[in-house]
């Protein structure tokens, strides 16, 4: 692969972080308006939040890529029949949580999305992070650079989730409980598109 065939690889690689990043940019505009005169936002900057964020998605793609590149296609008959069940289920259950808390009139104010708790966010991680797998397979039996791919990964998955952060930030007139079902229903739609591609084929 030459240099072009992996930043758009890359970028393939993280348009789910960037859907997910999207939604989270929502969920903290929507969080802001409802705020009363003098309230403070109670959750961290936005800039430290991208750091967090991507620090997980950027360490579970770098993972995924070393150890599908080092395994190489012997496993991935193997990995094949469970890989995208693990992602559906994963992003399914993340995905009916939002959903049940948009119709939960406990305070959240907390906890507004997923990316705030880490044991979520280190499912999410996982979850969109398990194509990296095959990617690296991919990379080993064409005998392009995992080096340079490993390269790359951290400056085009940081672009793609601050850019979704900042476009989900502009999003307006739109409820917290609104954006969790919303959230809660893409979250879904990303894991049955993960299941039909693997499963039958399907191209979504």
């Amino acid at each position: 692969m030459n240099f072009f065939e992996i930043i758009l690889l890359c970028a393939a690689l993280s348009m789910d972080c960037f859907t997910i990043c999207l939604i989270y940019g929502a969920q903290r505009a929507a969080f802001r308006k409802q705020l009363r005169a003098g309230e403070k936002d109670p959750f961290k900057p936005v800039g430290a939040d991208i750091l967090r964020i991507g620090l997980v998605f950027v360490a579970y793609h770098l993972l995924m890529l070393a150890l599908g590149y080092t395994l190489g296609c012997g496993v991935m008959r193997y990995f094949d029949v469970f890989d995208h069940w693990i992602a559906f289920g994963l992003l399914a259950a993340i995905g009916i949580k939002m959903i049940w808390e948009a119709f939960d009139n406990k305070d959240r104010r907390t906890e507004i999305h997923a990316l705030y708790a880490w044991p979520s966010l280190l499912l999410l991680g996982l979850a969109t992070s398990i194509d990296a797998f095959a990617v690296g397979i991919s990379l080993s039996l064409s005998q392009s650079s995992l080096a340079f791919t490993c390269l790359c990964i951290p400056f085009v998955l940081l672009f793609f989730i601050a850019l979704g952060i900042g476009l989900g930030l502009r999003v307006k007139r739109i409820s917290i409980r609104a954006v969790n079902m919303i959230g809660g229903l893409i979250l879904l739609g990303i894991g049955l598109r993960i299941l039909l591609e693997h499963e039958y084929g399907f191209t979504l």
